[in-house]
């Protein structure tokens, strides 16, 4: 779980223009089968803590037009899951949302949030990220993967979902 009393890496999580050797050195490091399995665990005691925190409307870049809402951890985007304009359903990743959002469906879905995240379950297994030095963890809502939890490289702490916190910024 991780520690509120560690130090602040203020790269941690965002992606390196710069791959050289020490980068490199860095990965191959960290692609053990012990820091999945410690990721995995990890994911698994945050996704138990986490709170529904704020739905908004987001335009992607093709126009589709998307409701998002964000699970929150200590207060900030862990997860950013994505529903259905027409329907406030959830919808699983790589399906995006296609119709404009009316007041109704936002509160259909600010409604749905809690329950949502209390039958998140993380799945055995991680990818590694190369590009961000960190394992993605999927997630998944009645046998459908909505999301991918970022721990950090050695295992042992969540990563903030830096994308959720800049739109949600902007709505």
């Amino acid at each position: 779980m991780p520690d509120s009393s560690k130090e602040h890496h203020p790269n941690k999580g965002q992606k390196h223009s710069h791959q050289g050797p020490a980068h490199e050195n860095k990965s191959a490091q960290s692609n053990t089968a012990e820091n999945a399995t410690l990721a995995a665990q990890t994911a698994r005691a945050v996704l138990s803590t986490v709170q529904a925190g704020k739905v908004w409307n987001h335009t992607a870049p093709k126009g589709e037009r998307e409701i998002k809402g964000s699970l929150d951890f200590q207060g900030q985007p862990l997860l950013m899951l994505r529903f259905s304009p027409a329907d406030g359903s959830l919808l699983p990743k790589g399906l995006h949302g296609l119709n404009q959002s009316t007041p109704e469906t936002m509160a259909i879905v600010q409604a749905k949030l809690p329950q949502i995240a209390s039958q998140l379950v993380v799945l055995d297994g991680a990818e590694f990220r190369e590009p961000e030095c960190c394992w993605a963890i999927p997630v998944a809502h009645l046998g459908r993967i909505v999301a991918h939890l970022k721990v950090s490289a050695d295992g042992t702490e969540a990563i903030l979902d830096h994308k959720a916190a800049e739109e949600l910024r902007d709505s």
